[in-house]
Parts: structure tokens; C-alpha cells; sequence
């Protein structure tokens, strides 16, 4: 079924402009009218409030709440401001005092329309001559409140004469008052006159000039007001005649109407009663069906009303449970993490406490290595240098051996020419016979000396391989250990020129320098970086151990060496292509810090016995506040970052501060002449005099301090 919503129509014609609010519907359970915009009706009239009044919806019946400021009157009941009333079918509603926006309510639901029927119910069996003396009494009593109504017109209209005309005696005393006060102050004017005869005469004149002036322009004022006063009087009474007329004319009018509708009445109750009867007939059953419907609606009423309790209930109950799941299982899983956490900061403790005894241990193995291996290298030398002396006595001998021979041979071979000469025919077999045996001879001499040379090279080329194996096995050993534990965990190479975080990490200078760029924390740990360290024994470990790796290991490490200087070299550039592209916009000086005066250089001399106490913020300098003014143009590259868009680091800021003073740039005599100011952050406000209690320096204060950003 369609839902039945309530209606207002105006019991009156309405203007044009206000043609739209002639029939209003209320709509919504919460219905507002007013003069304001948030409202579901809006009547642009000044007699209606910004929020008037608003229909409400309680359970069955309607009701009306007043939030106006001349009140609202329902049934010719004036509610007032902040009370709220049950409204009826056909009930009439009056928005405003003067009567424009009078409105009827009507309502065909069926829980608010039998209300007149339950009345006649309620005493069934009382006189007919009972209800018309009441419809007699209700009439008279509008007709009275109609000609009260005009009545209080009247009387209001009165006061505002009678006030007027109070007024308008206010208003002469007033202006006899001021004529007074002009003529005696005058009087006194001429009185107090001195000097010649002719100047008084003319002064006085122009004084009594002035006075007719005054008093002319006071009469004219009062006259208009008085004026206005009386023809604000003639109206009013105007008003009052005609209020007094329609009060006369309403009065006979009503006792006309009030003739005629008691004759109406008296005529029409004979028809009534026997329509009466039939009704009541027809209300009884009306009535009967109506309450079963109405015990039925409130039954099911209550059924659905105690299913939803019960589901909410349920639901509620559902909530709660899983709330306390859920935050039994956030305090497990917070426990277990903070478990976990400890475990895991344990393990990295006993991981970093084993690394570092194997670091020891493998590095005491080095050493032991080291030394074997150099007592293996002079045990080689020793029996190289002995099997050399071994082949070179044996060279010796073999030698002799082959001069001894040769020297037999070439005795022997005399002999046989000699016995040759004497035996040529006789015994020229048996000499062919010797020369071959003695040649076979030599022939096996010969090879037994290259056997014994063979292995005597043999043996040394052994002996040199086995030692050349297993120093290259130990050494490439110890390259594997180097590059698994002195290694960067961002670039995954041997450190170059390494350097220690806050946090114990080590990374290579310039692959840390490049990451914070991006992020300011450790890229093992996240801790936020707040300090840097050289390495210098880790940097000249890894060159000399280095130089007894293998040949690829020291090139590679060569190559890495350059490429690291050529980055750096260009990161240098940049910074000091920046730095001087701002030191041209900063080589002037503040003029207003030369006119600070004395009281300044009595600040100075102050300052400068608690210079070296160093910074607030843990920035500790190597030179005072005073050698700061010549170190203006280091901080021009952070000026030069706010303008690219860029960021800066402190501790980049606070290193190259470092190394100026340790290279040598502060010079001695810096406090001879007059500082110079340290610019501030970008956009930060500095009032032209004093100095940052931060670092110390003249040229900013303290939020605008280019040491405390990184802080911040």
C-alpha cells in the first residue's frame, strides 16, 4: 500500500509570490518550515522565522514543535516558543500575527481521523441538547476571541497615541530646554566681552547672529519631528475609527450570524437525531472493526519490534565476541612479534659476535698461513739452490768425464794410427771393430747425461707447481673470505675508502653519498643516519692484502679504484659548479649589520668566550663563531638545493665544515675584520639583528638555521 501523507491547505487566498506554499505536504517524518533555506518548505515572508516550526511523527499520531518567535495558534491556542502540540485531522493552524499563512491539517490516516467519533462514543447516552449548548459555547467563544481580537487592536493603537503624544511633550521640553541653555550660554558670551567699544559691539552682534541661527535651525528640527509626530497621531487615530467601525460592523455581523445559526441549529437538530441514531449503529461497528485491526497491528507490531531486538541483540552479542577475538588475536600476534623481534636482535648479536671471532680466527689463520707459507718458499729456495749446485757439479763432472774421454780417445787413436801403420793389412778388421765399440761408448755416455739433466729439471718443475698450487688455492681462498665479508652491501664490491654509520654498518664513501640523496637512514638497519666515520684500518687492510691476490683480483680492484674517483671527481664538480653559481649572488654584505654599533661588538666579545662550547644540536665545530663569518660561502650550496627543489644533508654540511678546517681554510686573522652573516633557510624569517642560538652565527635565527634542517 502507498503511505498516506499529511496535507496543510491554506484556508485563505494566497498572493502570487506565495502561490507554491498553498498546499503543503508533509513529506518526511521530520518536516521543517521556516524562512531559511536548510528547511523542506521555505516561506520568504518576514512575519515567518529562519526555522518556524517543524511536523514530527510520534509512532501513529503527528505533532507540531514551535520555534518561532511571535508563536504559533492552533485552534485559536497560542502554543509559544519551545512547546510542542498533538495535532487532530482538520485542525487549524495559524503560522503568523497577522494572519497571512492560515492553514487547515488534514490527515485521512485512519488512526487520526475517528477522533470526533471516540468522543461521541464516550458518553453515548448523553442529551442532544448537551452537544448543541456545547456547539452553542465553542461559538461564541471564537466569536468572542474575533471581537477580543479587535479589541486589543484598539487598545494598542491608543498606547501608540498616548505614547506619541508623550513624545511629542518630550520633544517641546527638550527643545525649550536646549533654547534656554543657547541664550544663557550666549548671554554669558557677551557678558565676558572686553575691548573696544566698536569690536564688542561687532562681536556681539555676530554672537547674536549665531544664537538666532541656532535656535532657528533647533525649531526647524523640532518643528519636523513634531511634525512628523502629529501626522503619525492623525493616522493612528484614523486607524483607530476604522478599527472602532469594523469592531462595530464585526459585532452586528456576528450577532446575525449567531441568530442564524442557532435557528440553523434548532432546525437542523430534529434531522440530526434520527441520523445520529443510524450513526452511532455504523460508529459502533466501525469502531469494533477498527480496535481488532488496531490489537492485530500493535501484536504485530510488537512481534516485529522483538525479532529486530533479538537479531540486534544477537548481532551485538556476534560483535563483542569478535572484538574480543580480534584483540586476542592483536595482542598474540604483538606478542609474538615482539618474540620474534627479540629473537631476531639475539641471533644478530650471536651473529655479530661470531663474525667477528671468525674474522679474528681466519685472520690469525692468514698469519699462520702467511708464515708457513714463507717458510715453505725458503725451504724451496734452499733445495732449488742445492739441486742447482747438484746440476752444476754434475755439469762439472760430466764435463771432465767427456774432456778424460776425449783425451783417451785422442791418445788412443794415435796409438791405433800408429798400430794401424805398422798393422794396415793385418789387422784392418780389428780396428773397424774398436772405433764402433768406442763410438757406442760415447754414444751411451752421452744419454745417461741428458737422462740425468731431464730429471733433474723434472724434479725442480714438480717441486715449483706444488708450491705454486697451493699458495694460489690459499690465496684465492682468502680473496673469497675478503669478498664475502669486507664487501658493500650496496654496490656488492671490496669497500672503497669505507665509511662507519652511527648504527656499525660500513659502506663505500660514495655509494652512501649517493643513497642519501634518496633516503637519510641505514639501508641495512633503517636507524635515521646522524653520523659518518673513515675506516682507515679496514681501507689499508683490504690494499695490502690486496697485493698478494691473484693478477685478475688486483686489476679488477684497480679498475674499481678509478671508476670510484672519476664519480667522485664529477660529484665535486656539480657541488662546486652549485656553490658558485650562489656564492655570485651572495658576495655582498648586509649593511644593516654595520649599523648595529657597540652594543653588537660588546655582544661579540661575549660571544666569542662561549664560542668554542660548540652547538646545541651535537654539531661540535673546529673553529670559533667568530672564524664562522668566513665560512659564508660553504653554506651557499644549501641555498642552492632549497631553490633546485632539492634537499641537503647536515652531516655533508658538518664534513665539509671538517675539512676546511683541517686543509687549512680558516684563516688566523679572520677576527680582525668584521663577520660576515650565515643566510638562513629559504622563506624563513630573520629580524635583522641578533644571532642563532644554534650555531651561533649572525644572518638567521634559530627555525631558520641551515645546521638544525636535517633535525627538523
Amino acid at each position: 500500500m502507498e503511505e498516506i501523507h499529511p496535507i496543510l491547505i491554506s484556508c485563505k487566498p494566497l498572493k502570487t509570490e506565495f502561490n507554491h506554499v498553498r498546499e503543503i505536504q508533509i513529506t518526511s517524518e521530520d518536516f521543517s518550515i521556516g524562512r531559511g533555506l536548510n528547511n523542506t518548505v521555505v516561506i520568504p515572508f518576514l512575519a515567518i522565522s529562519r526555522n518556524h516550526c517543524k511536523f514530527r511523527k510520534n509512532n501513529i499520531d503527528w505533532i507540531i514543535e514551535d520555534h518561532s518567535s511571535f508563536g504559533i495558534i492552533i485552534n485559536g491556542i497560542k502554543i509559544g516558543k519551545g512547546n510542542w502540540k498533538k495535532l487532530n485531522n482538520n485542525d487549524t493552524i495559524t503560522l503568523d500575527a497577522s494572519q497571512e499563512f492560515v492553514y487547515k491539517f488534514i490527515c485521512n490516516d485512519c488512526e487520526l481521523t475517528p477522533c470526533s467519533k471516540k468522543r461521541i462514543k464516550i458518553e453515548p447516552e448523553s442529551n442532544r441538547a448537551d452537544l448543541i449548548h456545547d456547539v452553542k459555547i465553542k461559538f461564541e467563544e471564537s466569536q468572542n476571541y474575533a471581537i477580543k481580537h479587535i479589541e486589543d487592536k484598539i487598545h494598542n493603537t491608543k498606547q501608540i497615541n498616548s505614547t506619541n503624544i508623550l513624545l511629542k511633550e518630550q520633544l517641546q521640553l527638550d527643545m525649550k530646554r536646549k533654547i534656554n541653555q543657547c541664550e544663557s550660554e550666549f548671554a554669558l558670551q557677551i557678558q565676558n566681552l572686553k575691548g573696544e567699544k566698536d569690536e564688542v559691539e561687532r562681536q556681539k552682534a555676530l554672537l547674536i547672529e549665531e544664537r538666532d541661527k541656532l535656535l532657528q535651525d533647533l525649531k526647524q528640527d523640532m518643528e519636523g519631528k513634531i511634525s512628523e509626530l502629529m501626522q503619525q497621531i492623525k493616522n493612528h487615530n484614523e486607524i483607530e475609527s476604522e478599527l472602532i467601525k469594523e469592531n462595530n460592523s464585526l459585532k452586528e455581523k456576528m450577532l446575525k450570524e449567531r441568530e442564524d445559526f442557532l435557528s440553523e441549529l434548532n432546525r437542523e437538530s430534529s434531522l440530526k437525531q434520527e441520523m445520529l441514531d443510524k450513526l452511532e449503529a455504523k460508529m459502533k461497528e466501525q469502531e469494533e472493526i477498527r480496535l481488532k485491526e488496531k490489537q492485530e497491528f500493535e501484536e504485530l507490531f510488537k512481534q516485529k519490534t522483538e525479532l529486530l531486538r533479538l537479531e540486534k541483540e544477537k548481532e551485538l552479542h556476534k560483535l563483542v565476541e569478535q572484538k574480543k577475538q580480534r584483540e586476542f588475536e592483536l595482542m598474540e600476534e604483538l606478542n609474538n612479534i615482539k618474540k620474534n623481534l627479540e629473537e631476531q636482535v639475539e641471533r644478530t648479536e650471536k651473529q655479530r659476535c661470531e663474525a667477528q671471532k671468525q674474522l679474528h680466527n681466519q685472520l690469525e689463520e692468514m698469519e699462520k698461513v702467511k708464515s708457513e707459507d714463507k717458510c715453505k718458499m725458503e725451504k724451496l729456495m734452499q733445495e732449488r739452490e742445492e739441486i742447482q749446485k747438484k746440476l752444476s757439479e754434475a755439469e762439472n763432472k760430466s764435463e771432465k768425464f767427456i774432456e778424460e774421454l776425449k783425451a783417451r780417445v785422442t791418445e788412443r787413436e794415435v796409438e791405433l794410427a800408429a798400430l794401424a801403420a805398422e798393422r794396415i793389412q793385418q789387422q784392418a778388421e780389428q780396428s773397424s771393430e774398436v772405433i764402433s765399440s768406442l763410438q757406442e761408448q760415447l754414444e751411451k755416455v752421452r744419454s745417461q747425461l741428458q737422462n740425468v739433466e731431464s730429471e733433474n729439471l723434472k724434479l725442480l718443475q714438480t717441486t715449483v707447481s706444488e708450491t705454486k698450487a697451493e699458495s694460489s688455492n690459499k690465496i684465492a681462498e682468502f680473496g673469497e673470505i675478503m669478498e664475502s665479508e669486507l664487501q658493500c652491501s650496496i654496490c656488492s664490491e671490496l669497500f672503497v675508502s669505507a665509511i662507519t654509520l652511527n648504527c656499525s654498518h660500513t659502506f663505500c664513501k660514495y655509494c652512501i653519498s649517493m643513497w642519501k640523496k634518496k633516503k637519510k637512514d641505514c639501508p641495512i638497519c633503517r636507524t635515521a643516519i646522524s653520523s659518518e666515520c673513515k675506516s682507515l684500518v679496514l681501507d689499508s687492510f683490504i690494499d695490502k692484502m690486496v697485493q698478494n691476490l691473484s693478477e685478475e683480483m688486483k686489476t679488477k680492484r684497480l679498475e674499481m679504484l678509478k671508476n670510484r674517483q672519476e664519480l667522485e671527481s664529477e660529484l665535486e664538480k656539480e657541488t662546486h659548479k652549485r656553490r658558485s653559481r650562489r656564492r655570485s649572488s651572495y658576495e655582498y654584505e648586509d649593511e644593516s649589520f654595520d649599523s648595529l654599533g657597540e652594543e653588537e661588538e660588546d655582544e661579540d666579545e661575549d660571544d666569542d668566550e662561549g664560542d668554542s662550547e660548540g652547538d646545541s644540536d651535537g654539531y661540535q665545530l673546529a673553529f670559533g663563531f667568530d672564524d664562522y663569518g668566513s665560512y659564508n660561502t660553504e653554506f651557499d650550496f644549501i641555498d642552492e638545493s632549497y631553490s633546485d627543489g632539492g634537499s641537503y644533508d647536515g652531516d655533508d654540511l658538518t664534513s665539509e665544515i671538517s675539512n676546511n678546517t683541517t686543509d687549512g681554510g680558516v684563516e688566523s686573522n679572520s677576527r680582525s675584520g668584521r663577520r660576515r652573516p650565515v643566510p638562513g633557510r629559504p622563506g624563513a624569517y630573520y629580524g635583522g639583528y641578533g644571532r642563532c642560538f644554534r650555531c651561533g652565527a649572525r644572518g638567521h635565527w634559530a627555525p631558520g638555521c641551515p645546521l638544525a634542517y636535517d633535525a627538523q
